[in-house]
């Protein structure tokens, strides 16, 4: 069976992406495909869309966010919700059951379905301008680059979050093909160097004036062509540095690309202006900071104050901390509120408990209206900072982190120009600065660093629904102390 076009983008959010044969380029000649997207309108009408599909796939609660939250130990949540308690088992001897029978198992479905129908509504839009040679007109103007260049970016994103999260993936486009098997999926490095492909192509389209409307980046404002392109800058820096699976991939990272495109990169907050609960809702952050349901997990408490333990020891007798009175970072004060209590349930380890909870984003969370950032410009000076520290100039590292919110916001003392401090400046400030904004940034960092706590998946395997899909009956995960390889599953840890 051959999937076309129009039912490309349909079939990956019911979770039918492939069939059990080929996976095929859409035939832009079919009926459904020339009656659906028949006009510049309608062409643009699918372009709109891309990005809130790709936000929706980083965002809502039933993906892949809480459980990454959890797995990093930066959030803590004892709850059967979400796959978090499945994923903050200590020790780490609990696999991801990617089995398609398991009850948490849409949450890694539901991230990966809606990437793939970013990817398939991105194919749409570039098959009807680069096959079908339509020409955008909107309202007497040619929008064709704007649409290429969103559809482009759209490629990107998606391809980048599959890279980073999953193992493996299918690259697919308006001009290549991949057969339904589990064999043509390539691996993350693969998958990665296409989404940098894609974003570049987009930031090259983007050298043509146009505005991206406020409405399809779920964005406070239009976006000017050339903000477009700082957007695009992040983006690819991002992937750049977040895909390594360890230590060792993170010193092959090209780091002088990653300062290129981290300095031509965005110079405000990339906020999301959410409206209520319906298109652009940050949903993973509200519940893992909502009172009863996410806390601090101690790992992070501890950076703020070496004072609080690091780790709750999973005793009934462990004493619950004070709070300190005069805390080394002021965001525990400022961003974090002190709980006297716990509510999660003893029997699934006290090591889930925790004195904090994340209170910077209690107002615009009461009706989930108003901006929240899903990429904080202090994330673009990290990677800024970063780049610098892997290429050598320490003091431009430490010049940018301490110029941040290290400094203005925490009244930390500013971090001396050696490696060492410098990487455990930059851990720290994604902790505690950028908690809940960019869906797995901690997971990606402990990662990288080799501290995911033994046994835990260094990344996501292909969801079991769409393994069975390709005719498998049997599913491969990772995870577990037993399985510890460094490759997929974490051989490091903090503790």
């Amino acid at each position: 069976m051959k999937i076309n076009k129009l039912l490309f983008a349909t079939l990956a959010t019911a979770g039918l992406l492939f069939s059990c044969e080929d996976l095929d380029v859409p035939n832009e000649n079919t009926p459904d495909f020339t009656k659906v997207l028949a006009s510049p309108v309608d062409v643009e009408t699918v372009a709109a869309s891309i990005y809130n599909t790709v936000f929706a796939g980083q965002h809502r609660l039933n993906g892949v966010e809480p459980m990454l939250a959890v797995a990093a130990d930066h959030v803590t949540c004892s709850w059967g919700n979400f796959g978090m308690r499945d994923m903050s088992w200590e020790p780490r001897d609990f696999a991801w059951n990617n089995t398609p029978a398991y009850a948490n198992q849409a949450q890694t479905k539901s991230s990966y379905d809606r990437w793939y129908s970013a990817i398939g509504s991105a194919v749409d839009v570039l098959t009807a301008i680069d096959i079908q040679g339509m020409v955008i007109e909107i309202g007497g103007v040619d929008q064709t680059a704007r649409a290429k260049a969103f559809a482009k970016f759209g490629l990107g994103m998606s391809y980048g979050n599959l890279a980073m999260i999953f193992d493996r993936a299918h690259i697919v486009d308006e001009s290549i093909s991949a057969e339904g098997t589990l064999d043509a999926a390539v691996p993350y490095g693969d998958v990665a160097a296409a989404a940098v492909a894609y974003l570049e192509e987009a930031l090259a389209l983007s050298n043509t004036a146009f505005t991206i409307p406020a409405s399809w980046m779920g964005g406070p404002a239009d976006l000017s062509n050339d903000d477009f392109k700082k957007v695009i800058n992040t983006s690819i820096a991002r992937i750049l540095a977040y895909v390594p699976r360890n230590s060792t991939e993170l010193a092959a990272v090209n780091w002088n690309k990653v300062k290129t495109h981290a300095d031509a990169g965005i110079t405000e907050d990339w906020n999301i202006a959410m409206d209520g609960t319906t298109r652009w809702y940050m949903e993973s952050g509200d519940y893992l900071t909502f009172p009863g349901w996410g806390r601090t997990d101690m790992y992070t408490a501890n950076m703020m104050e070496p004072s609080l333990p690091q780790h709750w020891d999973d005793s009934p007798s462990f004493p619950h901390p004070a709070e300190p009175s005069n805390p080394l970072d002021n965001r525990l004060v400022t961003d974090f509120e002190y709980l006297g209590s716990n509510d999660f349930l003893p029997a699934r380890g006290y090591y889930h408990y925790s004195c904090y909870r994340l209170k910077k984003y209690d107002d615009v969370y009461v009706a989930a209206i108003g901006e929240k950032p899903t990429v904080m410009l202090a994330e673009n000076d990290m990677l800024r900072a970063e780049s610098r520290a892997y290429t050598g100039d320490l003091a431009g590292a430490a010049a940018i982190i301490n110029a941040g919110t290290r400094v203005t916001r925490g009244g930390l003392d500013p971090v001396a120009a050696n490696l060492t401090d410098i990487v455990d400046a930059i851990h720290h400030e994604r902790f505690v600065e950028l908690y809940t904004t960019g869906c797995g940034i901690q997971f990606f960092e402990m990662r990288k660093l080799n501290l995911l706590q033994e046994g835990t998946p260094l990344h996501l395997p292909v969801p079991g629904q769409t393994l069975q899909l390709f005719g498998l009956t049997s599913f491969y995960t990772f995870g577990t102390t037993a399985n510890a390889d460094g490759i997929g599953t974490s051989n490091g840890g903090w503790r």
